[in-house]
């Protein structure tokens, strides 16, 4: 248990403590607490929640990646754009190093902006969040008035048009498509 060995003397070094302080906090032979800070440590978890308890973190919090492994920082110069001929529809990826299948993208739509969305696959659901203005969004040429603060969501795979009807106002928002992982097919029967 890699992660929890140098989870633990992250944080007991983090806390200015020697391993004969947190074992004695904890409840445990320092030898113990010794082994626990090995990679190739495998404590109960009785010994993880003493220590979890004397070092005041959570049991996931001493288990988990450390905090540099949690997340990712993406430069504003490597967040890809997709902006329409006459710059009335501009899309920002947010979300380029995203798992498969989650999709989000800050809208901007000028004034008089009236653009086809791209078609997304079978499965697929769409949500559209207005941050600022009131939009419009023709859905299966079905018209819906979305204000700010409002969100919609339909199947993505529905024929859709993202409209800013306002001749003075730009719209910013949100849109999120979650795409589904198609169902397994069953296994031929091998009789």
């Amino acid at each position: 248990m890699e992660t929890l060995a140098s989870n633990l003397k992250r944080l007991r070094r983090l806390r200015r403590m020697t391993q004969s302080e947190l074992a004695e906090r904890a409840g445990l032979p320092r030898a113990t607490l010794a082994s626990m800070e090995q990679p190739s440590t495998n404590p109960g978890i009785e010994g993880a929640v003493a220590v979890a308890r004397a070092l005041g973190v959570t049991v996931d919090q001493l288990i988990s990646p450390p905090p540099e492994d949690r997340f990712t920082k993406v430069p504003a110069t490597e967040i890809s754009e997709y902006r329409t001929d006459d710059d009335r529809f501009i899309a920002r990826r947010v979300s380029p190093l995203a798992e498969t299948g989650v999709d989000i993208n800050h809208v901007i739509m000028l004034p008089g902006c009236d653009v086809r969305g791209r078609p997304h696959s079978h499965g697929a659901d769409e949500f559209f969040y207005a941050l600022k203005g009131k939009s419009q969004l023709a859905i299966e040429g079905e018209l819906v008035d979305v204000e700010a603060g409002a969100l919609v969501q339909f199947p993505g795979h529905y024929a859709h048009r993202y409209i800013n009807p306002s001749s003075r106002r730009r719209v910013e928002a949100l849109s999120v498509v979650v795409s589904r992982a198609p169902a397994p097919r069953p296994e031929p029967d091998a009789r």
